[in-house]
């Protein structure tokens, strides 16, 4: 245990406390209350449409179809623009590193983020020509359409694309975000601005400071994107999902990477530090990005594309505290055990474990420490592969991280009722886990 603590935790914390990883978890937090008022209208919809579906009551779907509209609005937006949400989050954060102007900074994030998406869309469609028509000349002198055989090729300018600004630009956001900001930033930090007599008023004049540093720093972004898009033929957006975006998630959906996620997590609680806050970048950025991706497929009702997510993780895995208080009250005569296991049992039923973490304590307490971390790579493990195998629904919703265990898996796989099933197995097996290291701590007590 010092060898941990003197090796490895002192990593740890530095990597908790970096400033911009810092800026990056706090941006995800940032779109949170967007981002849970868009996953609430699908999860009600899924009670308005997918539900009665099942059960032959479409009769209810037609009856509240003015609230299906309204939730589809709500969705739009909310999660369909969620990286323009992230993005200004994001250049807002980076500025409070620098402690230069907040709004100024998530501006010129957010502006950068749609030059990088460029200025146009194209997509083909295949045309039977069946009749031999000359379809160069049936579509002649129409703008932003052109002919190749029997492919229809329509470019429409002056929109954003939906693919582009809903969980896809995820990693652009990041990468953009960063660039521009800092950029803007450290030219502020110089003073490379527009100097205003004193008379002027402030709100007049902090727009002003902006303008140079603003102007330098988009126009980086312009020249990166144009140039990036004349060489390579691809639009830099559309690079990063394929090359570094796609990749990335698919490593995530793997076994091991599962497991070692949670296990680190724990890991980082057992020594008292934030587990969630260190891997909270990999958390967001990367099984955060695969949450919003199975919920818009979810919502258009396509095939889900990731096993796991974020979300699979409270849905399945961290109310592995709450299978320690059973064992407690199951076993245990330890006096404090029990105290305690009673102070910390109502807020352990809404994912609040601090109390038991602290007041039992199972952080830096070497007998808890097997099973501290055994439980989730168990639990992770049980739910990826009940998941992969099809035994039950993968994750689509984005619940509420107080939801009560149990009922967490239930809402979040859009209402599967073996959810509830792989739940309490894990449950059982937490409890199960914790058991013999209860009974140790008993003799200890003695």
């Amino acid at each position: 245990m010092d060898g941990i603590q003197n090796k490895i935790l002192p990593i740890a914390t530095k990597i908790g406390n970096q400033r911009f990883l810092v800026a990056l978890r706090d941006s995800f937090i940032g779109t949170m209350p967007v981002v849970m008022t868009g996953s609430i209208a699908i999860l009600i919809n899924a009670f308005l449409v997918d539900i009665p579906s099942q059960f032959n009551l479409e009769n209810i779907t037609a009856m509240f179809q003015w609230w299906v509209d309204i939730n589809s609005l709500v969705f739009k937006g909310s999660i369909s623009v969620v990286a323009l949400l992230f993005i200004y989050c994001l250049g807002v954060n980076i500025a409070k590193i620098y402690n230069i102007d907040t709004l100024s900074s998530g501006l010129v994030a957010l502006s950068a983020f749609i030059i990088s998406i460029g200025n146009s869309m194209t997509s083909t469609y295949s045309l039977t020509n069946t009749g031999n028509a000359d379809l160069s000349s049936l579509f002649k002198g129409i703008d932003g359409i052109t002919v190749t055989g029997n492919n229809l090729n329509v470019t429409i300018t002056g929109l954003l694309p939906g693919a582009q600004i809903n969980s896809n630009g995820y990693f652009t956001a990041i990468i953009v975000g960063f660039l521009s900001s800092i950029v803007f930033c450290k030219l502020m930090g110089k003073n490379w601005t527009i100097k205003l007599p004193e008379t002027v008023p402030p709100a007049i004049a902090k727009p002003f400071l902006s303008i140079i540093p603003a102007l330098v720093s988009l126009y980086i972004v312009g020249v990166i994107t144009y140039f990036f898009s004349q060489i390579t033929g691809s639009l830099l957006i559309d690079w990063i999902y394929r090359v570094l975006q796609t990749p990335l998630l698919g490593l995530s959906q793997s076994f091991f990477a599962v497991v070692l996620v949670a296990v680190l997590t724990q890991f980082f609680w057992f020594f008292g530090i934030h587990g969630g806050n260190v891997m909270a970048p990999i958390m967001e950025g990367v099984f955060g990005v695969a949450l919003l991706a199975n919920l818009e497929a979810f919502q258009n009702n396509e095939p889900i594309p990731y096993v796991w997510t974020s979300a699979s993780y409270g849905s399945y895995v961290w109310y592995a505290t709450l299978g320690l208080l059973i064992a407690i009250f199951w076993f245990s005569k330890n006096g404090h055990y029990k105290e305690v296991a009673k102070l910390g049992v109502a807020p352990c039923l809404f994912n609040i474990g601090e109390p038991v973490m602290y007041g039992l304590p199972t952080v830096l307490n070497p007998l808890l420490f097997i099973p501290f971390i055994l439980c989730p790579a168990v639990m992770s493990s049980v739910a990826y592969l009940a998941t992969d195998l099809g035994w039950v629904s993968p994750v689509t919703q984005n619940v509420t991280w107080v939801m009560p265990p149990v009922l967490y898996g239930f809402f979040s796989t859009g209402f599967d009722w073996r959810a509830i099933v792989l739940s309490l197995v894990n449950l059982t097996l937490a409890t199960l886990i914790y058991l013999p290291f209860v009974k140790m701590a008993d003799k200890e007590a003695v």
